[in-house]
């Protein structure tokens, strides 16, 4: 099993920069580059070796982990690594890349004989900093297995999650959440705001209310098991629900276009028969082409 004393990083921005300090401060020898000269030096301040390029990173250390900002920059940088790294070595990518990439990225390391992690992340900056984050990876067991010591200085959750690519899935599955979440919560408040009710007290009522904070607890049973009840009539009421959202907003002057689309799509199904269905039924309606329309 490759050494995991001597350990590179390359990407030491917002996230990389305390998951570097991170396995500095817990003796690691970590040697680390960023092109930001102010990243290098904040990075070095944690107690990171300073190395010139990603190729003297690749010289330094047989475990090199990445936390890049775009798909190409990730890709040279792995074209540029394999030139230095011995067979047995291993790199694991903290970026956001498409799934497609990160299985082509592996076969690349392959041929190198050098394993490949997919392990994107969730907490932001606050979480790198605490070493809270949710680190989700796909890649081989062995590899998995002896990277986990790191993961385990920077992150409270980690989750092996299967072959390559898998990682990356899950991580745009947590960010479509986020984003319909975060739009949500943004039209909401809009609304709220236009009839005179502060943020503050709008936050306040958010908090003690189902959604956002409690829907996974309470939906997660459903989602395990993958039951439907198609006797609640849930679709029908969340329509009329929803319905008087749009008024309310077309009433205030407010254009909240997710709002719109949720909305139209509802009353879709609602219109098509389905009234009478849970909202579990959603997967049931995307196979059936009852949305292709929008």
């Amino acid at each position: 099993m490759t050494d995991i004393t001597n350990v590179g990083f390359i990407g030491l921005g917002a996230m990389g920069n305390p998951m570097s300090g991170h396995l500095a401060a817990a003796a690691y020898q970590v040697s680390g580059f960023d092109p930001d000269v102010d990243n290098m030096a904040k990075a070095v301040g944690r107690g990171v070796t300073q190395a010139a390029s990603a190729t003297e990173v690749g010289k330094n250390a047989s475990i090199v982990l990445m936390c890049l900002p775009s798909m190409a920059i990730v890709e040279a940088t792995i074209d540029e690594l394999l030139e230095q790294l011995p067979a047995g070595s291993t790199i694991v990518d903290h970026s956001t890349i498409s799934p497609d990439l990160a299985a082509t990225l592996e076969q690349r390391c392959a041929t190198k004989q050098v394993a490949f992690l997919d392990a994107p992340l969730s907490g932001a900056w606050q979480g790198a900093e605490a070493a809270s984050l949710a680190i989700m990876v796909g890649g081989a067991e062995t590899a998995y297995q002896q990277c986990l010591p790191l993961f385990e200085k920077m992150g409270k959750n980690v989750f092996h999650l299967g072959v390559v690519g898998n990682g990356q899935c899950m991580k745009l599955c947590q960010n479509l959440i986020l984003v319909s979440t975060l739009t949500g919560l943004l039209e909401s408040r809009q609304l709220a705001e236009s009839v005179g009710v502060d943020t503050e007290k709008f936050l306040n009522v958010m908090d003690a209310c189902l959604a956002p904070r409690g829907v996974l607890d309470i939906t997660r049973p459903k989602l395990v098991n993958g039951t439907v009840d198609n006797n609640s009539h849930g679709i029908e009421m969340i329509t009329k629900d929803i319905t008087l959202v749009r008024k309310l907003a077309e009433k205030q002057g407010q254009h909240l276009p997710v709002m719109e689309k949720v909305q139209s799509m509802f009353a879709k199904a609602n219109d098509s028969g389905f009234g009478a269905y849970d909202l579990f039924a959603w997967p049931e309606f995307l196979e059936s082409g009852l949305f292709d329309e929008f």
